[in-house]
């Protein structure tokens, strides 16, 4: 076990300003996926059955080996810097929430965001209550760094709890 500011300390060694792309992001999101065992991966995919339509540029689905249906899926939204409090993305970020907790069965969705991410979602009080909130609903976050190296976290707590390092 590490503490979480030590862990992301690291992660973001010699990182400076240099925030990840979306592209960055993909492939870092499904780097994460293939090492986490989820065996279907698809691109670009539209969600259209709540009361409103997005699209998520990766998903992954884990199968029922039995039954060759979805066990569990995970829906991701990229925002790569999280600096400042912004309305309009954590109200989109929320929407879609709760579109997904009314509208999908074991489906889950997962905020991607650049390991540089951290200390403002920590720090900042109005940027760390919607995410506290919004993961209570079920929101993960993904944080990812240049070396696509991650840490997802499913509890807002655990973001200050220290972190269990894997080989």
């Amino acid at each position: 076990m590490i503490s979480a500011r030590i862990f992301f300390s690291r992660m973001n060694e010699n990182r400076n300003d240099n925030w990840l792309t979306e592209d960055h992001l993909l492939q870092g999101t499904k780097e994460f996926f293939e090492s986490n065992y989820y065996s279907h991966i698809e691109y670009n995919k539209v969600f259209d059955q709540g009361a409103r339509t997005f699209s998520s540029p990766i998903v992954a689905y884990r199968m029922n080996e039995e039954t060759e249906e979805k066990n569990e899926t995970i829906i991701s939204i990229f925002k790569s810097q999280i600096k400042h409090y912004e309305l309009s993305f954590f109200g989109f970020l929320e929407a879609i929430l709760f579109d997904i907790l009314d509208s999908y069965e074991q489906t889950n969705l997962m905020l991607v965001t650049d390991s540089l991410s951290y200390t403002p979602i920590i720090k900042t009080d109005e940027i760390s209550v919607i995410i506290e909130n919004m993961m209570k609903d079920g929101l993960y976050v993904l944080f990812i760094n240049q070396r696509y190296a991650y840490a997802l976290f499913d509890k807002f707590e655990d973001l200050t709890n220290p972190v269990p390092i894997y080989d």
